[in-house]
């Protein structure tokens, strides 16, 4: 075999090896490393115009209830939605602040800040790890169950756990017997008087008169 047909032998054996690291390279969504999913859920209504991302149920840090649902819902509808309810496994979640998206708008579910959107549930039916189905009802766009897992908040969910309720503290006035002062009393002995050097005298009490 001549030079050159070697050397055309040996790039053809090379351009083989190296065929299916180039499709994986070019592969896009089936590409090995977008195989990796996160644990948050994400899901899509309306056609695809209504996007859920980031779905998680989040408990305080040791995986208590009540707990956070936090999610991103973008609205690429041509319309303004509105977020009627939010439910996590059989227990309604109170919804508190803003829930209007309008179109071309999204909202953040369950972040924290001073104009925060927070969907609360007061008891869970899974523990912390297991998954649970969320169910968001929205005005236009109808609803969309999805299965959602339950996180402590710690680490990167810590800012999303929440808040702990601050205990009121309730003033209690002593009685006037644990003062230490004797209790007033209406009898002669309170008026009692004496003056140094002269006998103890003591104030008679009033009569009544028939």
């Amino acid at each position: 075999m001549s030079r050159s047909l070697r050397r055309g032998a040996v790039a053809a054996v090379i351009a083989v090896a190296i065929a299916p690291v180039l499709a994986a390279c070019s592969a896009g969504s089936s590409a090995a490393t977008l195989q990796v999913k996160p644990n948050a859920a994400a899901t899509a209504i309306s056609n695809g115009q209504l996007k859920l991302n980031g779905v998680a149920v989040v408990t305080d840090a040791q995986g208590n209830a009540p707990a956070s649902v936090i999610a991103s819902i973008a609205n690429n509808e041509t319309q303004a939605e509105n977020l009627v309810s939010v439910t996590v496994g059989t227990t309604a979640a109170t919804l508190t602040g803003t829930t209007a998206i309008p179109s071309g708008s999204a909202l953040s579910l369950g972040t924290p800040g001073a104009n925060a959107t927070l969907a609360t549930v007061p008891t869970l039916d899974q523990p912390a790890g297991a998954n649970i189905p969320v169910t968001f009802v929205f005005a236009n766009g109808g609803s969309v169950t999805l299965n959602a897992q339950i996180q402590t908040g710690t680490g990167e969910y810590a800012p999303y756990a929440p808040a702990t309720p601050t205990p009121t503290l309730t003033a209690v006035l002593p009685s006037a017997s644990g003062t230490g002062l004797p209790a007033a009393s209406g009898s002669a002995a309170a008026h009692e008087t004496k003056k140094a050097g002269e006998p103890k005298k003591t104030s008679p009490s009033p009569s009544s008169t028939h």
